[in-house]
């Protein structure tokens, strides 16, 4: 591992979203660990203390990723946290920020370059006292244009789409 190398753990049930986040990170300085629930995030993260970031599913067997990250933040709070979902629901989404247990929330599909980008300044540690993003943007911001208008007016459930496609 060098020097400017940081390590990140993807904790997701899904191995094809595992292979979609190594394809993601696959030119950046990381090192990436990989843990299917949080049992075994829990021993990667006791086994490896240089781990800088954690990409969490939300809906996994045994545990949600929000009370997965909601504990690391208190055992590691310098550990920078993102959350990832295919099921966003505005409460979850207004939990996860009001409580201030996860740095980012993506839905799934994510866009790469977005994600890459803004997991660089939370690992640089660059976000402004206003928490906003790599473009200047709030998170309430980015829940506004990215979710609300992607919502089903009859079943409040969001429709999902990757914007890049």
């Amino acid at each position: 591992m060098s020097v400017d190398e940081k390590t990140l753990l993807i904790v997701d049930d899904e191995a094809i979203i595992h292979r979609g986040l190594d394809r993601t990170f696959r030119k950046e300085p990381y090192r990436l660990l990989h843990a299917y629930d949080s049992a075994e995030a829990w021993a990667i993260l006791e086994r490896h203390p240089e781990v800088a970031a954690i990409i969490c599913d939300h809906y996994m067997p045994g545990t949600t990723g929000l009370d997965l990250l909601r504990e690391v933040r208190v055992r590691y709070p310098d550990l920078a946290t993102i959350l990832l979902t295919a099921q966003a629901d505005l409460q979850l989404v207004i939990r996860a920020i009001n409580d201030g247990h996860v740095h980012r929330f993506y839905t799934k599909p994510w866009s790469s370059a977005q994600l890459r980008e803004e997991l660089r300044v939370l690992l640089r540690g660059a976000t402004d006292s206003g928490g906003r993003d790599a473009h200047g943007k709030s998170l309430e911001d980015r829940i506004r244009e990215e979710l609300m208008p992607m919502q089903d007016a009859e079943t409040g459930a969001f429709i999902l789409e990757d914007p890049t496609v």
